[in-house]
């Protein structure tokens, strides 16, 4: 007589198989989770980083001395509805300190509702630039 042979696989065979893939998966959907969430903090930081150059090189080119810059102050920027960018709402707060001298000014960008959490602060020293005598060049 002829021995039939099976070729399909077994109920057991097929078990095994999904409960290997499962513990494999099981870690690679962590490690897929841990990426998203790290790409969602770089992006939040790239975007809070480049929202705190652009208002700091806007205090530098407002052309104001330091008594003008003193006298207008602290400010959170935009006053009404927050930036959006990037899937989140964003606020700029700058901060004078009118004791320092050369004047000191921090540029902080926090989420909105969150001021107390900043993102991202830079800071820069402002010092007026007053030229006394001005002549050519010999």
């Amino acid at each position: 007589m002829n021995a039939i042979t099976n070729k399909g696989f077994t109920y057991i065979e097929l078990l095994i198989t999904l409960v290997i893939m499962a513990v494999l998966f099981v870690p690679m959907m962590q490690v897929f989770s841990h990426f998203l969430h790290s790409t969602v903090v770089s992006q939040d930081f790239i975007t809070a980083t480049n929202l705190a150059r652009w208002e700091m090189e806007r205090v530098k080119n407002l052309n104001m001395t330091k008594a003008q810059l003193r006298e207008a102050g602290d400010s959170i920027y935009p006053s009404g509805e927050p930036l959006e960018m990037n899937n989140a709402k964003w606020r700029i707060s700058r901060k004078v300190f009118k004791e320092t001298d050369p004047l000191e000014v921090r540029v902080s960008v926090f989420h909105d509702g969150e001021p107390d959490r900043p993102l991202v602060t830079l800071v820069t020293l402002i010092e007026d630039t007053i030229w006394e005598e001005i002549r050519p060049l010999e």
